[in-house]
């Protein structure tokens, strides 16, 4: 990320090492504002992921506040790797944070691992703090087959879904029975990956064209 502001903060299974762009844990957020969930932990997935960081340059670029953070056991948040269990539990660690300190509405973002663990922490988040919102939820090649989404947990939300029909991780074929599932339309490429090698430019184009569309930012 380009100059963010790292804080430790108190997560559920010790200290989460969080980055912050136009926001800080040490003074109130603003009323709106993205959370960013990295990819699995056990395969190199950091807050410094460059699919994460591209999001997060789109979202400073629009002005929305950001918070990125690295699950329990990566980088310096204490902890170790518990299933995907406990990681859900680190970001609603995070929001709840976020929403002590102001935020009021929630754009959701994650990528691969993280893209799952943005869905089920939308109804977490909702039963945590009735009076936040989650407005969006941009979900970059979501890993649907080792960890399966709900569809009752983006309920009434319909996510912004991008993927690759080469991802080399994700099957494209279950991604795509993801969103058909839910009725919404992908953005598509053929090629890129599932890192967007390459890609990243248009990565950052589309979701800022996205959030502009939506209004969020």
């Amino acid at each position: 990320m380009t100059q963010p502001s790292l804080t430790l903060i108190q997560g559920p299974a010790g200290l989460i090492e969080t980055a912050c762009l136009l926001c800080s844990f040490d003074a109130p957020m603003p009323a709106r504002a993205l959370l960013i969930q990295h990819p699995h932990p056990l395969h190199g997935g950091s807050m410094g992921n460059k699919v994460v960081t591209t999001l997060a340059r789109a979202a400073r670029d629009l002005g929305l506040a950001t918070v990125a953070f690295n699950y329990r056991g990566v980088g310096q948040s204490e902890g170790a790797w518990d299933g995907g269990h406990g990681e859900v539990l680190d970001a609603l660690a995070v929001a709840s944070q976020m929403a002590a300190l102001g935020v009021r509405q929630f754009c959701l973002a994650g990528f691969s691992f993280g893209a799952s663990k943005s869905a089920e922490l939308v109804p977490l988040l909702r039963e945590a703090h009735p009076e936040t919102e989650v407005i969006d939820l941009v979900q970059v090649a979501p890993a649907v087959e080792n960890f399966p989404i709900q569809s009752g947990w983006v309920a009434n939300l319909a996510p912004w879904v991008i993927f690759n029909e080469d991802d080399e991780v994700v099957s494209a074929e279950a991604m795509h029975q993801y969103v058909n599932a839910l009725g919404v339309d992908p953005v598509l490429s053929d090629t890129g990956g599932h890192f967007f090698h390459g890609q990243l430019t248009r990565l950052k184009s589309a979701v800022t064209a996205h959030w502009q569309m939506a209004g969020v930012a």
